[in-house]
């Protein structure tokens, strides 16, 4: 079952950017594209999860962001650092 989800997880997350890219190129502003997908999507996790599951998962991500910024800031110190010697 975890294949299957992870699967249509791809699958799912494909089409919307597919759908996105779509309206990208009719000329709709991409940031309140995915504003409006990321509104539309926390909606439907407080509706089917309840709002304390919504907020811990949202928070789980904005901390997973913050690592991935924190890193690639080390890794473009640590580039410019190789590139200068």
């Amino acid at each position: 079952m975890t294949d299957d989800t992870s699967a249509l997880r791809l699958q799912l997350a494909d089409q919307w950017q597919k759908l996105a890219i779509e309206l990208i190129k009719k000329g709709l502003p991409a940031d309140i594209i995915f504003e409006s997908l990321l509104t539309v999507g926390l909606a439907g996790q407080v509706e089917v999860l309840g709002k304390d599951v919504a907020a811990a998962r949202l928070a789980a991500i904005a901390e997973q962001l913050s690592e991935q910024v924190r890193q690639q800031k080390e890794a473009l110190q640590e580039a410019s650092s190789a590139t200068k010697n």
